[in-house]
C-alpha cells in the first residue's frame, strides 16, 4: 500500500509539472469566430437536393473550410472544397451544401436509416446553437446517400435520441454532391427576442480521404466541440407559426404461445407543443411500447439487480436535462411491482396472473431554455395499480393481491447556464405512491466549470435521497468533485466519490454500489492530430484507491494501463494492464458489514478493429485475468466479423465466449440469516449474435437481429463460512433436498422488421419476433446440450404491426383553408 501511495504522489508531481509546462492558454472569448449572415427570402425553395434555384442566388455564399482530422488547422484541398448558403422566412431556416469533388464517383454512398450517419458515406452537418453560449447544439446531418440524423449535442457529447422532423435532399452532379435543408422552427427553442443572437458549425467529413473539414477552425486539442461556433447573425423579427404537431398510432399485435393465441388492437396519440418559442411539451397519451427492442438478459448471480437501457423512445427523446446527477432511470418507470416477488401463498393455492410490469397510463415533460441560460426540464409519469390473481386449487375461488399501487414518478431540473460553457443544475426526484408503499425523494446540486482559458474543468455533485418506508425515514448522502486539464497533450485528473450506507435513489434512479470512498488519479497522453503513421494516438494511467466509508478501511486499488492507437489506413488498436492490490468485496456475502477478501490480480488484454471502408472488415478483443495467490482466473474473448455486401446490405456477426474459474462466490444464507455460505464457481457463457440490414433506399430498410445467450455455473461442494473478520471456515452445511445453487441459462431473441418511413415524421413497422428461454440448474451441461434443451421448450410467435402518422396541426389548417 505505501509503495502505491509513494507511486501516486510522484506520478502527480509529473502529471502537473508537465501539464503546466506544455499548455498554451487560449481564452474562449478570444477564439477566431466567423461571422456569417442569413438571408431572410419571401419564397421557400424547393427542397430537392438540387440547390440551384433563383432563390439561392442572391444568399451570401460561405466557405473556406479548414481541416479539423487528422491534420488539425490545414486549408481545404481545391479539389474538395466546401461551401453553403443559410437563408430564412418566418417558417423555417434553410441549408444549402456544395461539397465539391474532383471524382465524384469515389464518393463512399453507404444506405443507412435514420441516425446512422456514421456509416461508409460522406457526411454533411449543420449544427446550430440558438442561445450562442459554446455549450449546447442541436445537429442535423446528411449523409451523401441521402440518409439524415439529428442529435442533441452537449462539449464533446451528442444524443441521437433526439429525433425531430426536418426535410432533407441530396444530389450529385459531375461536380460533386450537394446538400438541401429545412430545419422548421418548430424542430428549435430559442428566446422570444427581435434581433436573434445565435451560432453554427457546418462538418463535412469525407470518408475516402479519412478527413474532416468544419467552417470555424476547431482546436481539437483545447476545450470541447461546440466553444468553436461561428456566429450566425441576420435573423431578425421572425414570428414562427403555432407549434403543435400530432403523432397519432395504430397497432395489432398477435400473440402465440404454449398452445394460446391472443390479439390485441391499440390506438394512441404523441404531442409536441410549442408552449412558447423556447419551451415545449411533449406527452404520450395511451402509450404502446409493443416494438421496443429486447433486452440483453443475461445469468446474473451477483448481489445486484439486472437492468437494461432504455428502449422506449418516450424517455430517450430529449431526456439530456434529467440526466444530471444520475437521478433518473427511465426503466423504473413501469418496472416489475415491487411486491410480485414476494407473495404470500397458501399450501392449496396457486398463482394465476402476476404481471411482470406496472401499466403506464400517461406521460408528459416540459423542457426549454430561457434567454438568461435557464434550462428547465419538469416530467410526470403515472403508473396503474396492479394486481397479482391468486386461485385457490380446493374451491376454485380466487382474491386480489396489490402488487404495486398507482404511481407517479416527477423530475424537475433547473440547470442555469454561466460564463464560457459552465453551468450549476438542481434537480428533483420523487416518487409517490398510493397507500402505505414506500415514497421517496431525491435532490442533487451538480456543477460543471470550465475556466476561461478552456484548459481545466471542475465538476461536483451533492446528493441526498430520502426513502419514507413504514418503519420510518431512510436519508443518505452522495458526493463527487472532478479536476481534469481539458488541453495540451498531458491531461491529468483528479477525483473523489463517496456514498454513505443509506443512500438510494433507486426508487427512480440507479445506483448499486454503497458505503465507500473512491480516490482517483489519472494522467493521459494524447496525440489529436496526425503523426508518422498514426491519425491519433492516447496513453491512459489510471489509478482508483477504495475505502468503506463506515467502518473506514481500504476495500481495494488498482492501476491501469490502456494505451490506444489508430492509424492513417484506419486500423485500430490498444491494450490493457491491470494489477488489482487484496480486495475487501463489501457485497458479496449479502450481510452487512462482512467482507468477502480477494487477493491481489492482474489483467492483460488487448484488441484491434480494421478499416470499415472495406467490404470485410473485424473486431478481435481478448484478455486474461489471474489472482497471483488464489486458484480464480478468467479468459475472455471476442470476435465481430463484418461484411459489406453492397452498399445497400451489411451483415455483421459477433462470438462473445467468457470462461471464469475457481470464483469464491455467495452461494446462500443459513436460515437464521447469520451465517454466508460460500464455495467456488466455475462460470462459462457464450453469446452469438447476427445483425444484418437491407436498405431498399434512405427510407425502407428490412432488418434481423438475432441473440443467442447461453451460460452456466457450477458451484463447488466444499462449502465454506464466511467470518466476521473475513476469512473462511470448512462447512458442514449441506444443500437442502429443494435447492440447488447451479445455474443453466439459455435464450433465443430473433426480430425481423421491416420499415417504412412513408413521409416525413411517418412510419409503418412490421415486427415480426420470436423468443425462447430456459432455465435450470444442470451446471455441467455442455453448450450443444443445453440449445437442444433449449428448443424443447414452448417458442412465443409475435406479430405486429404499427403505423404512426406526423402531423403538423400548422400546415394542416393551412392545407384546409385551401
Amino acid at each position: 500500500m505505501l509503495r502505491i501511495i509513494v507511486f501516486t504522489l510522484l506520478f502527480f508531481s509529473y502529471a502537473f509539472a508537465k501539464a503546466n509546462t506544455t499548455t498554451t492558454l487560449q481564452d474562449t472569448t478570444n477564439i477566431a469566430r466567423k461571422v456569417y449572415r442569413a438571408t431572410r427570402i419571401s419564397t421557400p425553395p424547393k427542397i430537392d437536393g438540387k440547390p440551384f434555384d433563383k432563390i439561392w442566388d442572391r444568399v451570401t455564399t460561405g466557405g473556406n473550410f479548414i481541416m479539423a482530422q487528422p491534420n488539425n488547422g490545414d486549408a481545404e484541398r481545391d479539389t474538395h472544397r466546401t461551401e453553403f448558403k443559410v437563408a430564412y422566412d418566418d417558417a423555417a431556416i434553410y441549408v444549402a451544401g456544395y461539397m465539391y469533388d474532383e471524382n465524384p464517383e469515389s464518393v463512399l454512398r453507404q444506405f443507412s436509416q435514420r441516425d446512422q450517419v456514421f456509416e461508409q458515406a460522406d457526411l454533411f452537418g449543420f449544427f446550430i446553437n440558438t442561445y450562442n453560449n459554446q455549450i449546447n447544439q442541436t445537429r442535423f446531418y446528411a449523409t451523401s446517400a441521402n440518409a439524415l440524423g439529428d442529435a442533441i449535442a452537449e462539449g464533446n457529447s451528442q444524443d441521437f435520441s433526439y429525433n425531430v422532423v426536418f426535410l432533407s435532399e441530396v444530389s450529385f452532379d459531375k461536380r460533386g454532391w450537394y446538400v438541401e435543408m429545412k430545419i422548421p422552427y418548430r424542430t428549435l427553442r430559442f428566446p422570444e427576442q427581435d434581433v436573434q443572437d445565435w451560432s453554427f458549425q457546418i462538418l463535412r467529413v469525407i470518408k475516402s480521404l479519412n478527413e474532416e473539414y468544419t467552417y470555424n477552425y476547431l482546436d481539437v486539442t483545447t476545450g470541447t466541440d461546440t466553444q468553436y461556433d461561428a456566429l450566425l447573425t441576420g435573423i431578425e423579427n421572425i414570428d414562427p407559426p403555432l407549434r403543435l404537431n400530432l403523432y397519432p398510432y395504430v397497432s395489432v399485435i398477435h400473440d402465440r404461445f404454449d398452445g394460446i393465441e391472443s390479439t390485441s388492437f391499440n390506438a394512441g396519440m404523441d404531442l409536441k407543443y410549442g408552449i412558447s418559442d423556447a419551451f415545449t411539451l411533449d406527452a404520450t397519451l395511451i402509450p404502446d411500447f409493443g416494438q421496443v427492442a429486447f433486452d440483453q438478459v443475461v445469468l446474473n448471480l451477483g448481489p445486484f439487480e439486472q437492468t437494461f437501457n432504455e428502449n422506449r423512445a418516450f424517455f430517450t427523446e430529449g431526456t439530456d436535462l434529467f440526466r444530471k446527477g444520475d437521478l433518473f432511470f427511465s426503466r423504473r418507470i413501469g418496472q416489475r411491482p415491487s411486491g410480485s416477488r414476494n407473495l404470500e401463498v397458501l399450501d392449496d393455492e396457486d398463482i394465476i396472473n402476476n404481471p411482470r410490469n406496472a401499466q403506464l397510463l400517461n406521460a408528459i415533460k416540459v423542457t426549454g431554455r430561457t434567454e438568461k441560460g435557464l434550462g428547465i426540464g419538469i416530467l410526470n409519469a403515472i403508473t396503474e395499480k396492479t394486481n397479482a390473481t391468486i386461485q385457490n386449487r380446493v374451491d376454485g375461488t380466487r382474491r386480489e393481491v396489490e402488487t404495486e399501487p398507482l404511481t407517479n414518478y416527477n423530475m424537475l431540473v433547473l440547470d442555469q447556464q454561466y460564463g464560457n460553457n459552465s453551468s450549476i443544475a438542481l434537480v428533483n426526484a420523487s416518487t409517490l405512491r398510493n397507500g402505505s408503499f414506500t415514497d421517496a425523494n431525491s435532490n442533487a446540486i451538480v456543477l460543471n466549470h470550465n475556466n476561461k482559458a478552456a484548459t481545466d474543468n471542475i465538476s461536483a455533485e451533492i446528493k441526498m435521497t430520502n426513502r419514507f418506508t413504514p418503519d420510518g425515514t431512510e436519508t443518505g448522502f452522495a458526493t463527487e468533485a472532478n479536476w481534469r486539464k481539458t488541453s495540451g497533450k498531458w491531461r491529468p485528473r483528479l477525483g473523489h466519490f463517496f456514498r454513505d450506507r443509506n443512500y438510494n435513489p433507486n426508487d427512480l434512479g440507479r445506483n448499486f454500489q454503497t458505503n465507500f470512498h473512491t480516490f482517483a488519479a489519472d494522467l493521459d497522453y494524447v496525440q489529436l492530430t496526425q503523426k508518422g503513421i498514426f491519425n491519433r494516438y492516447e496513453i491512459s494511467l489510471r489509478t482508483r484507491h477504495r475505502r468503506a466509508a463506515s467502518p473506514g478501511f481500504h476495500t481495494g486499488s488498482e492501476i491501469n494501463l490502456n494505451p490506444f492507437f489508430i492509424t492513417k489506413e484506419r486500423f485500430a488498436f490498444g491494450a490493457d494492464f491491470n494489477y488489482y492490490t487484496d480486495r475487501k468485496d463489501q457485497f458479496e456475502s449479502r450481510i452487512e458489514d462482512l467482507v468477502v477478501k480477494y487477493g491481489q490480480g492482474i489483467f492483460t488484454g488487448g484488441f484491434i478493429s480494421s478499416d470499415y471502408r472495406k467490404k470485410f472488415a473485424i473486431d478481435i478483443r481478448a484478455g486474461r485475468f489471474k489472482r497471483l495467490n488464489e486458484k480464480e482466473h478468467n479468459y475472455d474473448f471476442r470476435i465481430a466479423p463484418r461484411y459489406r455486401f453492397s452498399d445497400q446490405f451489411l451483415l455483421i456477426y459477433s462470438l462473445n465466449w467468457d470462461k471464469n474459474n475457481d470464483r469464491m462466490s455467495y452461494v446462500t444464507l443459513t436460515d437464521d440469516d447469520t451465517t454466508s455460505i460460500l464455495s467456488e464457481r466455475d462460470t462459462h457463457s457464450v453469446e452469438n449474435r447476427l445483425t444484418g440490414t437491407y436498405n431498399f433506399n434512405n427510407r425502407q430498410a428490412l432488418s434481423i437481429s438475432f441473440r443467442n445467450f447461453w451460460s452456466r455455473a457450477t458451484f463447488s461442494r466444499d462449502f465454506k463460512e464466511l467470518q466476521s473478520d473475513g476469512s473462511l471456515e470448512h462447512s458442514d452445511y449441506v444443500l437442502e433436498e429443494d435447492f440447488n445453487p447451479d445455474a443453466n441459462f439459455n435464450v433465443w431473441n430473433l426480430d425481423l422488421s421491416y420499415r417504412w418511413r412513408f413521409a416525413p415524421g411517418s412510419e409503418a413497422s412490421l415486427l415480426y419476433r420470436n423468443s425462447i428461454s430456459n432455465f435450470d440448474n444442470q451446471g455441467a451441461i455442455q453448450f450443444e446440450e443445453s440449445l437442444d434443451n433449449l428448443f424443447m421448450e414452448p417458442v412465443r410467435h409475435n406479430l405486429s404491426l404499427r403505423i404512426t402518422y406526423f402531423l403538423d396541426v400548422n400546415a394542416a389548417r393551412k392545407w384546409f383553408k385551401a
